[in-house]
């Protein structure tokens, strides 16, 4: 077995790239504030479930407004410009909203603090695809995940701990952490990825393509799914279970992506061939369906488990395979439509699923959301062969610019 060597895996990828993944694991370690949302307005600022429910679901709309106009920023003045104005921008808003006083200037702050953040994904992701290629590319989006998955880790429970001391704590660190990595990009991040005249030139129309739209739709299917995992908590509520139950449950998930994220990921980046997407979205429907038969924790850590690999599976090609679709020059864009098909999820599904769980259970809701996911694998598995088509003329692209 090779040895494991830091200054070979730093030679493995751009030096731009390691200042993403930096400033990544340290921006996602000081996430103090999403986490801790929901209690934090209800605790502190007093307001009602249906008024907490309405902030939070703001989030899923500012990443279904704002990651296509992320990409589009990238592909016109290059993603330095759309990470600086995400990270800055939103970390002024940050401290502004811990100082909100009413309903009206918090629900401004958090549609603003999300329409600015949103425009770092798309811009991110644009980054990295421009500075590696083939199996190195999927590598990359890996090890980014999981750095993002350290960070969601760590940050809920040391913000946890910090809001003992101060809630505006929290606030401050949060935006910190954003300006620091801002700081980063700012001195150290070389975009070397587009041409000062080819930033010039008019930008690029985005072309009807049917490919990128049917599979947009299998990614909101997933995406609806996924986000399901929401009403997890209002579900253990009903079947008695505890706070700390409930968030032993959710650790779940988070220790396999950190433990399995990488090594997975990095096995399946040899080929990134698109058959794992619809195999992800089987493995994220059965877990969601095995809800809907679960009693005991044991039973519901057991679907948690199967929809984590699921997640695990699927993530770790998606960036890759949306990134080759589109032509360099669109690149941005076609990333950041399918990012907002994760916004228009997280906004549909606690929404669809409360009503479903209101009306007629527990069980239909999983049913619902597994066969959602069921329509994604499908849908998947009949684009595979177009993918495949696409992606080849991509790789060609991308050789001849290089020779």
């Amino acid at each position: 077995m090779p040895r494991f060597s830091p200054r070979a895996l730093y030679a493995a990828y751009p030096p731009g790239f390691w200042v993403i993944w930096l400033g990544t694991l340290i921006n996602r370690l000081g996430e103090f504030v999403v986490p801790l949302l929901g209690f934090y307005l209800s605790a502190r600022r007093g307001l009602d479930i249906t008024q907490v429910t309405l902030i939070l679901s703001l989030l899923g709309v500012g990443r279904f407004i704002s990651e296509p106009l992320g990409g589009a920023l990238s592909d016109r003045y290059g993603p330095p410009l759309a990470m600086l104005l995400s990270l800055s921008g939103g970390a002024l808003l940050l401290l502004a909203l811990s100082s909100a006083s009413t309903y009206l200037w918090i629900v401004a702050g958090v549609l603003g603090y999300s329409l600015l953040i949103s425009l770092y994904k798309p811009a991110a992701s644009t980054a990295v695809a421009a500075l590696t290629s083939g199996a190195q590319r999927t590598r990359a989006y890996n090890l980014l995940y999981w750095a993002i998955n350290v960070g969601a880790s760590v940050a809920p429970l040391l913000g946890g701990y910090l809001s003992a001391f101060s809630f505006r704590l929290i606030f401050v660190l949060d935006a910190a952490a954003m300006g620091l990595y801002a700081a980063l990009l700012g001195l150290f991040y070389k975009d070397e990825t587009r041409s000062r005249a080819s930033r010039r030139a008019a930008p690029v129309r985005l072309k009807r393509d049917p490919l990128l739209f049917t599979y947009l739709l299998a990614a909101l299917l997933f995406a609806i799914t996924y986000q399901g995992y929401k009403l997890l908590g209002v579900v253990f509520v009903q079947q008695g279970f505890t706070a700390a139950q409930y968030g032993q449950v959710l650790a779940v998930n988070g220790a396999l992506v950190v433990l399995l994220g990488l090594p997975l990921g990095h096995s399946l980046a040899r080929e990134s061939h698109p058959r794992w997407l619809a195999v992800g979205a089987l493995l994220l429907g059965l877990g969601f369906g095995l809800h809907a038969f679960a009693a005991t924790l044991l039973a519901h850590m057991l679907a948690v488990v199967v929809w984590s690999l699921g997640e695990i599976v699927t993530y770790s090609i998606s960036k890759t395979i949306i990134a080759e679709l589109g032509r360099a020059e669109v690149r941005g864009r076609y990333i950041g439509l399918a990012g907002s098909m994760n916004g228009l999820g997280a906004l549909i599904s606690p929404l669809l699923g409360g009503a479903v769980l209101s009306r007629f259970g527990n069980a239909p809701l999983w049913l619902m959301l597994a066969g959602f996911s069921g329509v994604a694998a499908l849908i998947y598995w009949r684009l595979e062969g177009a993918v495949l088509a696409r992606r080849a003329v991509r790789v060609a692209e991308e050789l001849a610019v290089q020779t």
